[in-house]
């Protein structure tokens, strides 16, 4: 049984709710367009000075700089390929609890940099050594499920999820597939989500993997499901993404002030266990994410009237201030820490909020995404450390996923201050300098982000290098008008317009 288009009988509608309590959320900000353009003016100029937009940075070396850190690191398994570990360096040794094939553990990641790589550069090397992940990856995505590995990003919970588990190998060896014109690529990654599919179980009015919906967890698979229906234009992949989406649906929590939230992960370790995270990656950000989504391919307007509801609760949960919104990190000894990147900074709510905007082209929702980019700017500059920002050049925390915001913005828009914002941006990653002696090739980045002294190099996507050469080339693409990109379906920039 699916929930009607009225969302069980209530005779609001989609367009009253954006024009009304989307609105009166947001008036408090009182920001016309006018402003709003001034703003952006002022940002971009005091990012960009008198140099204005630059053509000629070489954004490109540092994704190669990047490249040649992840080639050094490759490990042989037999005549079944290359892996990479999520290692910490100087400490040579494996993060605890990560599977050696996922998107969060060195593997998929790697081999997806690598072929966004080849197709700038035009050279064999980067999708040869890509290849030869992807064999170990189709040699080895069973063990993701038949012997998963003990941890955080493991279990039940997540090894079939985007970030942890099947569906981000299944992603990556599609492309892989794609990219390289080798059928067993892409027949695997097929084997794979069949293997999702069947472990879906109904519960309540649609299906689920796991207790965890947010992104996470099962929202993540069923942004997955979304792309392979079309890859592989399979109707039932499709279905059961509508179905997951059902059930995240029927478990929100409404606010008694309007607006729906969603506790999208078990407690982590050393987390009080009514700890809430509402940002991207663990709660109701991203299960707006995956809502929007799920409108976009479905046309379902129950789905749409999710996303604005979640979009209302974000609203309310942030601080604001005269020039940007944030939301806290939820430790409890840790009141003023605010991330800067995509998991729980604003760089990830403002990828849910411009999601919206897409699809609605409602102005107040582009408003929210500008406000929380222009904040993660004020704390991600020189000179200016704050809690959760120290060193922090990763996709998960810090820099990285600033830039890749700013270059979705201006690919929808293709204003080019967002362009240019995001050139600062990376100019600052480039120039930045760490207590460390180590090259571009192996930057420092804080992985543990509540403690600035607890830094390591390390080679995964959310955490190391993949994830910053990815922002490097994604950006030099978009300032020399090759725009092309080739991203997990977790981000803006992975839909074609």
């Amino acid at each position: 049984m699916l929930i009607p288009n009225s969302c069980n009988g209530s005779n609001i509608s989609n367009r009253k709710l954006l024009r009304t309590a989307t609105l009166t959320a947001a008036a408090p900000l009182a920001l016309s367009a006018r402003s709003l353009a001034a703003t952006n003016a002022a940002a971009r100029n005091e990012h960009v000075g008198q140099r204005g937009f630059e053509k000629n940075q070489n954004f490109l070396e540092s994704a190669r700089d990047a490249a040649l850190r992840i080639e050094t690191r490759a490990h042989e398994l037999d005549e079944r390929g290359v892996y990479w570990l999520p290692e910490s360096d100087p400490v040579e040794k494996a993060v605890a609890g990560l599977a050696r094939n996922g998107i969060f553990s060195a593997t998929a990641d790697t081999v997806l940099f690598l072929i966004q790589l080849a197709n700038a550069t035009g050279e064999g090397h980067y999708l040869k050594t890509a290849s030869l992940g992807a064999d170990y990856l189709v040699a080895t995505w069973r063990e993701l499920v038949d012997k998963p590995e003990k941890g955080l990003l493991s279990g039940q919970s997540s090894n079939l999820s985007l970030y942890g588990g099947l569906a981000g190998v299944a992603y990556v060896l599609n492309e892989a597939g794609k990219a390289t014109s080798k059928k067993k690529y892409c027949e695997a990654a097929r084997t794979a989500t069949d293997y999702i599919v069947r472990a879906a179980k109904a519960v309540g009015m649609g299906l689920a993997w796991s207790e965890a919906p947010g992104i996470s967890g099962d929202g993540s698979i069923v942004l997955y499901l979304l792309y392979a229906a079309r890859e592989f234009e399979c109707a039932l992949y499709g279905i059961t993404a509508e179905r997951a989406g059902d059930h995240i649906l029927e478990i929100a929590n409404s606010d008694r002030f309007g607006g729906f939230s969603w506790r999208g992960f078990p407690a982590f370790p050393g987390l009080p266990m009514d700890a809430y995270l509402p940002a991207f990656e663990d709660a109701t950000a991203g299960i707006v994410y995956v809502f929007a989504r799920l409108y976009s391919e479905t046309n379902q307007t129950r789905f749409l009237f999710a996303a604005n509801q979640g979009a209302l609760h974000l609203q309310r949960v942030t601080t604001s201030s005269s020039k940007g919104e944030l939301i806290s990190h939820p430790l409890s000894d840790l009141p003023d820490l605010y991330y800067v990147g995509f998991c729980h900074g604003p760089a990830g709510t403002a990828r849910a909020f411009f999601e919206l905007y897409k699809i609605t082209r409602e102005p107040v929702y582009q408003m929210w995404a500008e406000r929380m980019a222009q904040k993660a700017l004020q704390f991600d500059t020189p000179g200016n450390p704050t809690p959760g920002c120290w060193s922090v050049v990763c996709q998960c925390c810090g820099s990285p996923a600033v830039i890749d915001l700013f270059v979705e913005m201006w690919a929808f828009t293709k204003r080019l201050d967002y362009l240019a914002t995001a050139q600062c941006a990376a100019s600052h990653l480039v120039n930045q300098e760490t207590n460390s002696n180590v090259t571009r090739a192996r930057k420092v980045q804080t992985r543990a982000s509540a403690d600035p002294q607890e830094e390591s190099s390390v080679t995964d996507q959310f955490a190391g290098a993949p994830g910053v050469g990815s922002a490097f080339l994604r950006l030099h693409l978009a300032i020399n008008g090759k725009y092309s990109s080739v991203c997990f379906p977790d981000n803006g920039m992975a839909k074609a317009w």
